[in-house]
């Protein structure tokens, strides 16, 4: 490369340095394929370096993963609002209804099962919660010796 010895790499050099660990990475190269991988290329960098390689290749997929997956959603969208407006036009109006309740679950207007009895059960703990603490204090506020009320 023509360095010196110790010098840090530029930034268009770990662009491309990660971009080579993301590539090997997504062929199912493991922590240690990756570091022989950056002996071989004679990059000279520790274990350590090779690891903050990854990481940043790894968010990289996230990040090109989070972008696709927008597209993606955002496309799905598109084509159901269309269906919707032509069910609409052509006065099919169950299609029309089936289509708004999908568009609706795509974008999560609706709590799923798993939602409800997770709120329920915290509204039940939260509830006996607060039934312990009003508990705490009428004991604190009845004076001394006194029974609490049957």
């Amino acid at each position: 490369m023509g360095r010196k010895p110790g010098a840090k790499a530029s930034k268009p050099e770990v662009a491309e340095r990660v971009a080579e660990i993301l590539r090997i990475r997504l062929d199912g190269a493991a922590f240690h394929d990756c570091v022989t991988f950056a002996a071989e290329k004679g990059w000279g960098v520790s274990e350590r370096q090779v690891g903050r390689y990854i990481a940043a290749a790894d968010e990289l997929l996230a990040e090109r993963q989070d972008r696709r997956r927008r597209r993606v959603v955002g496309l799905h969208l598109a084509r159901r609002e269309a269906l919707y407006a032509r069910a609409v036009n052509a006065a099919d109006y169950r299609t029309a209804l089936a289509i708004l309740s999908d568009l609706a679950r795509l974008r999560g207007l609706y709590a799923s099962d798993k939602d409800l009895k997770e709120l329920a059960r915290l509204a039940t703990r939260q509830a006996q919660r607060v039934r312990e603490l009003e508990g705490k204090l009428d004991a604190l506020r009845r004076p001394a010796g006194e029974a609490p009320d049957q």
